[in-house]
């Protein structure tokens, strides 16, 4: 049996199910929309389909991880400079900042630190 991924009319992905799962969510579909109608099940079922999708995609189309955009704050914070509002969303983006600024970031962390001088640590 396949299922069929549809988005807004604009493109349908076929997914390949096995019998077996096949039987099951059925069974899991009948009663999630039976008389006590189970939102759970889809909720549950959401979920999953968003980790699943987010792993799927290509390295420079995922979310950027919590600490490469602190990172990148820290960076932009630091020289000055604009952090592009792609850097919340897309990894690449994420990638492409800190890999433009990082160098200049660790030369002015280098010489904040020298400026201290022993005494300031």
């Amino acid at each position: 049996m396949f299922l069929n991924l549809v988005h807004k009319d604009r493109w349908c992905i076929p997914i390949e199910v096995d019998d077996r799962l096949e039987d099951a969510l059925n069974v899991q579909w009948e009663r999630a929309r039976g008389e006590t109608f189970d939102l759970a099940f889809f909720v549950r079922l959401s979920g999953c389909l968003e980790k699943c999708f987010a792993q799927c995609l290509d390295p420079d189309l995922r979310l950027p991880t919590d600490g490469q955009v602190r990172y990148a704050m820290a960076i932009a914070r630091e020289l000055g400079v604009s952090l592009p509002a792609e850097a919340f969303r897309l990894c690449g983006s994420t990638h492409e900042f800190i890999d433009c600024f990082e160098s200049a970031f660790r030369s002015s962390r280098a010489r904040l630190s020298r400026a201290k001088g022993p005494a300031g640590r």
